[in-house]
């Protein structure tokens, strides 16, 4: 609940005019939106709903009138004939929009960032769930095809909500969740955890030569051979931009520096092919290891340290975290 307040008065309160104005922009370029618009209400009244929903987002959510109020959205979506994927995609901009407004401090503030991230993350998935289930319920006469749908949307939600959209890894937040999760059974059972970032040499490079899309696309292709390049046990998601990270759970520091390697030595193997265009791509890394304290900031941390390393040291290598 404290979380909810804070996002309210720290992002949507003070921002509230610009959000609606913007998220309101967004859909009117879209021409099946116009014409639902047209057919049903007006933008007016569009923006006087989304500015109520907005200053409830977050707030309360553990009541019973906060789950009838997300469901009553499905089924009015569901009643005016908008598609489905017409208000995801609408739900996917609002979360971006909220993130894109954190505060200077906030963003300054490692772990209260992404405890606020994985807060706008979470609302959004339970928000966008719960009128999915609600629009699933309005549209089928059958309650055991219902059901059954409703089954398939969650699970399908559960996924969008986890997943990194361009290159189908594991996203930033869930990622941390996953290495939060690993650091626990490390320190239970005493067994080693280690984790490597890597970040794709002069990316910026390739944006501004080439352009944005041919960028996705190397990202894209980089990204499945990373995996590629991994064992079946790894754990690899999309830290930020053309950031990634490994988890690698029973694995000593020697045997990180060598899965570090592999995927090291399967990137740069041959240039990534876009179109006429044919890139040489190579990555640097650092590497760290789980001690007793760690916290899934501090790992981050010494990985990132030794990331920084290995840049110095020309990019396209490994570097370990110091024995400091």
């Amino acid at each position: 609940m404290a979380l909810g307040h804070r996002l309210q008065e720290a992002v949507i309160r003070p921002n509230i005019d610009a959000l609606v104005e913007r998220f309101c922009d967004y859909l009117r370029r879209i021409e099946q939106f116009n014409t639902i618009v047209a057919r049903n209400s007006d933008l007016a009244k569009l923006q006087r709903t989304q500015r109520k929903y907005l200053l409830s987002f977050g707030v309360g959510f553990q009541s019973a009138a906060y789950f009838e109020e997300r469901r009553r959205i499905g089924v009015v979506h569901q009643a005016l004939g908008i598609p489905q994927s017409l208000y995801q995609c609408a739900f996917q901009q609002l979360q971006d929009l909220l993130i894109n407004y954190f505060p200077s401090e906030l963003r300054m503030d490692r772990a209260g960032f992404d405890e606020m991230l994985h807060f706008v993350l979470k609302i959004s998935a339970l928000d966008m769930s719960l009128a999915v289930e609600s629009y699933c319920a309005a549209s089928m006469s059958n309650l055991t095809t219902s059901l059954e749908h409703e089954r398939g949307e969650t699970e399908r939600l559960k996924k969008l909500s986890v997943t990194d959209e361009l290159t189908g890894l594991q996203n930033h937040a869930y990622a941390r969740h996953r290495l939060n999760a690993a650091l626990v059974e490390a320190h239970g059972d005493n067994s080693p955890l280690c984790i490597a970032m890597a970040d794709i040499d002069h990316f910026k490079k390739i944006n501004d030569t080439h352009g944005h899309l041919v960028g996705d696309d190397v990202l894209r292709i980089a990204a499945a051979r990373m995996v590629a390049a991994s064992r079946a046990e790894d754990q690899v998601g999309r830290y930020g931009g053309e950031e990634f990270i490994f988890i690698l759970r029973n694995t000593s520091l020697d045997g990180a520096e060598r899965a570090a390697e592999r995927v090291r030595t399967r990137l740069c193997s041959d240039t990534i092919q876009v179109g006429d265009a044919k890139i040489a791509v190579t990555v640097s890394m650092g590497v760290s290891c789980a001690r007793p304290n760690d916290t899934v900031n501090s790992l981050i941390e010494r990985a990132d340290t030794a990331l920084y390393a290995a840049k110095a040291a020309g990019r396209n290598c490994i570097r370990i975290e110091s024995d400091e």
